[in-house]
Order: C-alpha cells, then sequence, then structure tokens
C-alpha cells in the first residue's frame, strides 16, 4: 500500500450571468452564460485525454451544468455527477445578487478602509477570512454564512472525496467555486490564494500517504488545448 495517489482537478464552474453583471453569487444561482458554455466546451475537450474515475460538484446548477459540458465535451459521460453540498460557495446572506461593488463598499467602510485593495495589503492572505466574517457581522438577517462553517464543510468534502475513491491513481473532477477553491487552497499553501481564478480553470490537487499537496492553481492550459480540438 502507500502508492495509491489520488489526482483532483477542481474546477471553477462557467461564466454566469450574475458573474458577467458583477453580482455576489453565493448560494444563490444563475445559469451559465453563452461564453461560459463555450469554455466549459473548450475545457472539456482539453480533458479528453485524462480518464476520470469519479465527479463531483456543488449542488448548485452553475457547477452540475459545467460539469455536465465538461463530461459530453470529454467523452466521459458514462459518469454520474455526485453532488455534495459541502462544495457550494460562502453563503453572503442578504447580500446575494446585490452588486458587489456595492457589498465591497459597505465591508470596506466597515472596515474603515477607502478600497478593497487597501484591505486586501492590509489583510494580506487573511482577506477573504476577514471579509466574510465582516460581511456575517453586517448582514443583521442572520442569513449569510459562517466562515468557521464554510471551512468545515470543504474540509469534509476533501475527506468524502478521499475516502470515496482509494484505487490506485484515480483522477477525479471536482466542479466548485471561486472563494470555495481558494479556501482549500488556503489550507495547504495560503501563499498560493489567487483571486484571479478564472472560470473553468483547473487547480490540481494531489493526494497521497495522507496528505494532500497543491500541484498548479488556475491552470488555463486544458482549455487552450481544448481550443485545437474538433468537438
Amino acid at each position: 500500500m502507500g502508492a495509491e495517489k489520488l489526482n483532483v482537478y477542481l474546477v471553477r464552474h462557467g461564466k454566469t450571468m450574475f458573474n458577467t453583471y458583477r453580482r455576489v453569487q453565493g448560494w444563490s444561482d444563475t445559469p451559465l452564460t453563452n461564453e461560459g458554455i463555450e469554455v466549459a466546451e473548450f475545457l472539456g475537450r482539453g480533458l479528453r485525454e485524462i480518464p476520470f474515475d469519479a465527479v463531483y460538484t456543488s449542488d448548485r446548477g452553475r457547477t452540475i451544468e459545467t460539469a455536465g459540458i465538461v463530461l459530453r465535451e470529454s467523452k466521459q459521460t458514462h459518469l454520474k455527477i455526485n453532488e455534495l453540498r459541502d462544495f457550494r460557495e460562502f453563503g453572503f446572506g442578504k447580500f446575494e445578487g446585490e452588486y458587489e461593488d456595492v457589498m465591497f463598499g459597505k465591508v470596506i467602510e466597515h472596515l474603515g478602509f477607502q478600497s478593497v485593495e487597501e484591505a486586501f495589503e492590509k489583510f494580506g492572505y487573511d482577506g477573504y477570512q476577514i471579509i466574510s466574517e465582516t460581511v456575517e457581522k453586517i448582514d443583521e438577517t442572520g442569513m449569510s454564512e459562517k466562515w468557521d462553517s464554510m471551512v468545515t464543510r470543504l474540509k469534509n468534502a476533501l475527506e468524502t472525496v478521499a475516502k470515496e475513491n482509494q484505487s490506485e491513481n484515480a483522477n477525479v473532477l471536482v466542479v466548485s467555486h471561486g472563494m470555495a477553491i481558494n479556501t482549500i487552497i488556503s489550507f495547504f499553501d495560503i501563499t498560493q490564494i489567487n483571486p484571479e481564478l478564472a472560470n473553468a480553470s483547473v487547480t490540481r490537487l494531489g493526494f497521497e500517504n495522507g496528505e494532500w499537496t497543491i500541484e498548479a492553481v488556475n491552470d488555463l492550459s486544458y482549455i487552450e488545448a481544448g481550443k485545437l480540438v474538433l468537438a
């Protein structure tokens, strides 16, 4: 034993309507745009050489739709999509659907900064956590998620994937969300957090001998390769 290595291809969903309008999209959901469908198609074609053993998504339509397109275009539609609620994006409570600039404006004002850039400069890699905790503080409806709750469920999700895929050199596709993926990255190497994670980008994780490693973040090479493959 010990030779088994799990390869996880952690994908951010394709571009959605709310992404396009720069609206807050956590637990709320909008469908992929034509651009979002196209980039997922390119990704799928670029992943044809990777034989997947299992597929997981969050329970939001945008990740399920992205995974379906990737499986179709990579010619792996025989695989079942396993929906895991734990792979959801952070829940922004009353700010769901609000313009991102409005929500960030209120967060920055509460923290006493002039801009998001200034806040991230001050907080560095803890920026996501501090912004999330501030959203929870200023959401008087009590509907926003607690940062610790997201951390716990994302760790549970990874544990589920590791437990269910113990065969030698298993390849697993996981479609999740930008902030969720960056939070997962922060578990293993906080310096690799990337606020510019592109739609349909791949972050590759390895799991071997009980240890997770980050092998690539925001990898767009599969999309580029897929552009060269005929449908």
